[in-house]
């Protein structure tokens, strides 16, 4: 790689250690920065990466409404027959 290519990588990789130190300096709980991580991913242009990223992510995101939980998997057993 060319020395102008790396320094736009360097800028680039500095730009965002800066914005999730502003997010972390905000205050966010554990659970928030996994939300956080999860609206990311989502607006990943890379359907594969955004497919792995979220899967993962999702094992750890708290469940608000258990019922609604099991209404959307019912839901999408409906959809597959």
């Amino acid at each position: 790689m060319n020395d102008v290519k790396m320094m736009q990588i360097a800028k680039r990789k500095k730009e965002s250690r800066e914005i999730t130190k502003q997010i972390l300096d905000f205050g966010v709980t554990e659970d928030q920065k996994i939300d956080i991580m999860f609206n990311i991913a989502l607006t990943l242009e890379s359907n594969t990466a955004m497919k792995e990223i979220t899967s993962t992510l999702k094992k750890f995101l708290e469940k608000i409404n258990k019922d609604e939980e099991d209404d959307n998997n019912k839901e999408r057993a409906k959809l597959i027959i």
